[in-house]
């Protein structure tokens, strides 16, 4: 994944950070929290008819979540909770912005891309929901498909500041759903290998 080939580069950037901060008693969680609350304000900013000056903030306050995961490293702070805490942090933050563009569409009497962006962002959700329940059955990883958060976010902000937000978010609904059905169909491939017949469980 593209997010997790950067994190080196992101390390590096961002280790020069590391000595004032763990002095300063910030942690990794701190950061975290930090960057949901700023994601939120640039996303009110956004759903306020504001879209590139919301997107510039959006796009700031996603250094945190890059930062958490260098501070992490740096001060041997990195544990299966902050991994888990900043995993549920992105749902809120990438969620935030969906609902701050389907609710500007909305007041702008644009009721097609208020309904493409509630479409997308289910995908969004479903990608993530595909992974880990992929992982949980099959016992191993499941990040197929080009439709991460990473790309997702990356679509969003460029498209956005270059004026064409709308063709932003249809192309990551698109994406988002296609990956959906790649992380399906990898799954289904892996269990009919390992189980004939595959196990039948629509338990949520």
């Amino acid at each position: 994944m593209a997010g997790r080939r950067l994190d080196p580069i992101i390390t590096r950037i961002f280790a020069p950070m590391g000595p004032p901060l763990t002095r300063a008693g910030i942690t990794p969680n701190h950061l975290t929290m930090l960057g949901v609350v700023l994601s939120f304000a640039g996303a009110a900013i956004l759903a306020a008819g504001h879209p590139r000056a919301g997107m510039l903030t959006l796009s700031f306050t996603w250094l945190f979540d890059v930062m958490d995961g260098a501070l992490a490293k740096y001060s041997g702070q990195a544990s299966r909770f902050g991994g888990f805490l900043d995993s549920v942090m992105d749902r809120y933050t990438e969620g935030a912005v969906f609902v701050a563009f389907a609710y500007y569409y909305a007041a702008e009497g644009n009721p097609m891309m208020a309904g493409l962006t509630v479409f997308a962002l289910i995908g969004a959700a479903a990608v993530s929901y595909a992974r880990a329940r992929a992982e949980n059955e099959i016992g191993r990883k499941c990040d197929v498909g080009a439709g991460s958060r990473f790309p997702r976010l990356l679509i969003l902000a460029v498209t956005t500041l270059a004026g064409a937000a709308e063709a932003g978010i249809i192309t990551v609904a698109a994406l988002a759903h296609y990956t959906v059905f790649q992380r399906v169909t990898y799954t289904r491939r892996i269990l009919r290998t390992e189980e004939p017949g595959g196990k039948e469980n629509d338990k949520d």
